[in-house]
């Protein structure tokens, strides 16, 4: 999982494929149930679609989630699913800040039914990240259903730390026949987002019965492309990058722009092998508000935390918010992460047997040096 927050329960799905008659659900045009900005109201009245709207992989889904993999999802019968997503969650803004509705499609209404349930228990598992320094609730909500004869849960999690501002988001979850309808709305204040979901939910469900029946005349909203690159007047991410004479020993090194749909621009390193590790992955990325890098690497750092057996290090004599942890094992991992102004920093390391809690600390030395030498220190 490189992401989260809401982002364990933002796991949309999406596959499209040519319409077809209700008789054959397989062809059905999946893209065209979630809510176009038109139908969202005035909460969403300025909003931007988001890059992490449509195709999400099995796989994809699976690492929005603390535990699965992709085969869980095709044990669960899934079969497809599409999102669309405006907004942006992670702003720390008091008002509504992002809104998400998205369908899945099992292959049994039993499968929906069995991954309704996956997805609630794994919204009750966010509140396993709180931590010393990140607090997370996540409280199931009664919320009025949708429709008769579904299946339904809400649940409202909200995350607060002295470096961000607080972050809350209603989701509520349908079973309807062989599918599951998903809406989350995310807001600073956890009442508002509260306020919203059902209303949203009961559209989101009227409109997929008129999908299914053959009766919704719409045409897919069209996606956004990310290109990769440094970001639009910002620093060049490159210059932070580690290097060889940053490690111990022998490194070969893949390094280059990709794109991430949380952030702007984002810059991968991959060591294998990494000097006195096995291997290093370290992602440079450029956020649109600083509130978003520092409540990413808050949420990595309680993520890697919350594995049983990691113990977390104390890197407070490193600027740059620098937190990370270790986790033994037969291959044990090594955790770093960094965030100042827009900028944060993930970094993993692992190595077969044993890992050194003090080679961990010198390459989070070695990034923070990296950091505070472009200027973009704080």
């Amino acid at each position: 999982m490189k992401r989260g927050l809401l982002v364990a329960a933002l796991a949309a799905a999406v596959l499209v494929v040519p319409a077809a008659s209700a008789s054959r659900p397989h062809r059905l045009n999946l893209a065209l149930v979630p809510l176009p900005k038109s139908a969202l109201g005035s909460a969403a009245a300025t909003f931007s679609l988001s890059y992490d709207s449509g195709r999400v992989s099995n796989a994809n889904a699976a690492a929005h989630t603390a535990s699965a993999t992709p085969k869980t999802f095709k044990k669960l019968g899934r079969v497809s699913g599409y999102g669309l997503e405006y907004g942006n969650a992670f702003t720390g803004a008091a008002g509504i800040t992002d809104v998400r509705t998205s369908i899945e499609q099992y292959k049994s209404s039993a499968d929906a039914r069995r991954a309704l349930a996956f997805w609630r228990k794994n919204d009750a598992a966010l509140s396993d990240l709180n931590s010393l320094n990140f607090t997370v609730t996540s409280t199931p909500v009664v919320l009025p259903a949708p429709a008769p004869k579904t299946s339904h849960f809400a649940y409202l999690t909200s995350y607060s730390a002295a470096n961000i501002a607080p972050v809350s988001g209603i989701d509520e979850q349908v079973a309807d026949g062989r599918f599951i309808l998903d809406v989350i709305v995310t807001a600073g204040d956890p009442a508002l987002a509260e306020g919203l979901a059902p209303t949203l939910a009961t559209q989101l469900d009227a409109r997929f019965r008129q999908w299914r029946n053959g009766h919704l005349h719409a045409k897919p909203v069209k996606l956004l492309r990310q290109k990769a690159g440094p970001p639009p007047g910002g620093p060049d991410l490159s210059a932070l990058a580690l290097r060889k004479t940053d490690l111990v020993g022998k490194a070969t090194i893949s390094k280059g722009y990709v794109t991430d749909p949380n952030a702007i621009s984002d810059f991968s390193v991959f060591m294998l092998p990494a000097g006195q590790f096995d291997a290093l992955d370290q992602e440079i990325e450029w956020f649109p508000v600083a509130n978003e890098a520092s409540f990413f690497a808050d949420f990595e750092n309680a993520a890697t935390l919350a594995v049983s057996g990691t113990t977390a290090l104390d890197l407070s004599a490193i600027h740059d918010n620098a937190q990370g942890s270790v986790t033994p094992g037969s291959f044990s991992s090594g955790q770093v992460f960094l965030s100042s102004g827009q900028l944060a920093e993930f970094i993993f390391t692992g190595r077969e047997g044993k890992i050194s809690s003090t080679a961990v600390t010198s390459v989070a030395q070695a990034a923070a040096n990296r950091i505070d030498a472009a200027g973009l220190g704080s």
